[in-house]
């Protein structure tokens, strides 16, 4: 057990239950044997324990502490949760299984039930038994993979973004990762990268069945407090759906997708092979956006004139030169030295409304000059956003979702990763596409793709590559959405423009709806108590009701007219 830096045990705790519904009361297992077995091996049990004692009075939680011959005396159903109770004598596995047919829901972290009553080892086969959950990989405390990136819209990751980068302070124990239907998040680096072995597999699951709710965090308690906000978030959502809480949230993407993916090029240096792009791109239906340098456009009308035909024109800068730290005076003048020169080349250049940084150089400047010229869209770096979504433009303060710059961050590894690392020539950039689209279906997220021109030449490994991964693209056309970045920035505005609050009431939800412009295709996802089937109880609104998986509903409205307006869910 690590030495993590001393927590004060025995904090009270909180009388009332705050933002966590009181549908279940919890109950925080605490394990004699885990408790001697940490005592006998140079740690502290009370390490783990203290970051939940904390948590339940941060956020003002009542639960109780309890042993587990003393769980039979709560008799209505409870969350009961197991906190890195690595040691369990047959007796507390009892207590354990006999809470779960009684009705109760459960959480679990990290190594639970590794160890028998003696302290010997015995396997992860109770993490399986109780949540479903094998464990099949660790990841070694020194490894550079301690980010825990949550999957959006699930039922336990409620009050989290897609992808949101949670870091994980590195311990002696290992993040372990599971085989489970039902996951939640994974974990993986800064960048997010996919291709490792198991790097797909989650670290966070769930699952209910005989009547019990079950999650399983696959990471000890004393990593939490490097991302205390996002670990709090995960916990709350995680209890709001053991506890039997209905759940409301605005899904990201229009009806009927589940997914959005930026298939684009930064068209350059052998600019004409972005023919050789957009031909295989049409082979299956598909659009690109193409990111022009515009002093390269200007040799090729003719390609310029081919690529806007069937996809969306954007730029590159005038020429392959960054823009950070560049004068503002000299930044603008090239902006608008590029946007003459693609004038020249499009017939509507206000069509083009999209930009992408050389090398991926710019600074705040940039941005507030991209908006100050009339472009909607920013094509950005993978450091511009926290999660893997779209959002705004922080470079300026108080501009409204309708006028803001909209930034597409770049979430997948692109060719000049590749390149760098010497995969481009072997089966990496297969790989690194087929495994970047399945993290980003599973997260219900946003992938952006890209490639050069200079990459994508007759017989190269991308060109050949390419056919592969775009028919599996278009295999998932009903729930993975490949519009052109200009699309996207226009669908976020729209979703931004709708507040959406949810009140619970007898045997349902009130929804309240504020939408601030006419909005098409909205979802909002909704997960019912135990048991229960949501039916929409409001006439006459055009919402209508679809299952998406055996724990989550959308109701997608077709049309949503701007003002206010209510819809009323009975389960």
């Amino acid at each position: 057990m690590t030495r993590f830096a001393r927590i004060v045990a025995g904090l009270a705790l909180a009388a009332w239950a705050g933002l966590v519904s009181a549908e279940k009361p919890l109950v925080l297992l605490r394990s004699d044997i885990t408790e001697a077995y940490f005592g006998g091996n140079g740690g502290q049990y009370d390490l783990v324990l203290s970051p939940w004692r904390q948590f339940f009075a941060r956020q003002h939680i009542a639960a109780r502490e309890m042993r587990a011959a003393e769980l039979g005396s709560v008799k209505e159903p409870a969350v009961l949760i197991l906190p890195s109770t690595v040691a369990l004598s047959d007796d507390e596995r009892a207590a354990i299984r006999a809470r779960l047919a009684a009705g109760w829901s459960v959480l679990g972290t990290w190594a639970l039930g590794v160890r028998d009553g003696a302290g010997q080892w015995s396997g992860y086969g109770f993490i399986d038994e109780l949540f479903a959950a094998s464990v099949v990989a660790q990841v070694p405390g020194p490894a550079d993979e301690h980010f825990l990136l949550p999957y959006g819209e699930t039922p336990i990751t409620s009050r989290l973004t897609a992808g949101k980068r949670i870091y994980l302070l590195p311990t002696p124990e290992p993040l372990l990762r599971v085989r489970a239907r039902n996951g939640a998040a994974r974990y993986g680096n800064w960048m997010r990268e996919t291709a490792a072995p198991a790097a797909l597999l989650p670290g966070v699951a769930f699952d209910e069945r005989d009547g019990a709710r079950r999650a399983y965090f696959g990471f000890i308690e004393t990593s939490w407090a490097g991302a205390q906000a996002e670990l709090d978030a995960l916990l709350l959502g995680t209890l709001d759906w053991l506890s039997g809480k209905p759940i409301v949230m605005k899904a990201a993407w229009p009806a009927p997708y589940q997914a959005a993916l930026l298939i684009e090029m930064d068209t350059e240096d052998k600019f004409d092979n972005s023919v050789r792009f957009a031909a295989q791109l049409e082979r299956f239906g598909l659009r690109g956006t193409f990111y022009s340098v515009t002093s390269e456009a200007a040799r090729y009308p003719a390609v310029v004139k081919r690529l806007a035909s069937r996809h969306e024109i954007a730029y590159h800068a005038d020429v392959h030169d960054g823009f950070a730290t560049l004068p503002p005076a000299q930044q603008d003048a090239r902006l608008k030295k590029m946007i003459k020169q693609m004038s020249k080349l499009l017939t509507d250049v206000t069509a083009a409304g999209g930009f992408r940084a050389p090398l991926e150089l710019y600074d705040d400047t940039t941005e507030r000059l991209l908006r100050a010229n009339g472009l909607r869209h920013h094509a950005a770096s993978p450091d511009a956003r926290d999660d893997a979504l779209p959002g705004f433009s922080r470079a300026e303060k108080g501009v409204p979702p309708e006028r803001a710059l909209v930034v597409l961050p770049r979430t997948w590894r692109d060719d000049i990763n590749l390149l760098r690392s010497g995969q481009l020539h072997s089966e990496g950039a297969q790989d690194m596409m087929e495994t970047s689209l399945q993290d980003t279906l599973a997260s219900h997220g946003f992938g952006l793709l890209s490639l050069h021109t200079q990459s994508f030449y007759a017989g190269g490994p991308l060109e050949r590559a390419m056919p592969r991964f775009l028919a599996l693209v278009a295999k998932e056309r009903e729930r993975l959405w490949t519009p052109s970045g200009e699309a996207l920035a226009r669908w976020w505005r729209e979703r931004e423009s709708v507040r959406v609050s949810a009140t619970s009431e007898a045997g349902g939800l009130r929804i309240a709806l504020d939408a601030a412009r006419s909005v098409r295709g909205l979802q909002l996802i909704v997960v019912a108590p135990a048991g229960a089937v949501p039916q929409l109880a409001t006439p006459d609104t055009g919402a209508r009701l679809e299952r998406l998986d055996d724990f989550r509903w959308t109701i997608v409205l077709p049309q949503l007219a701007a003002g206010a307006s209510e819809l009323r869910v009975q389960f």
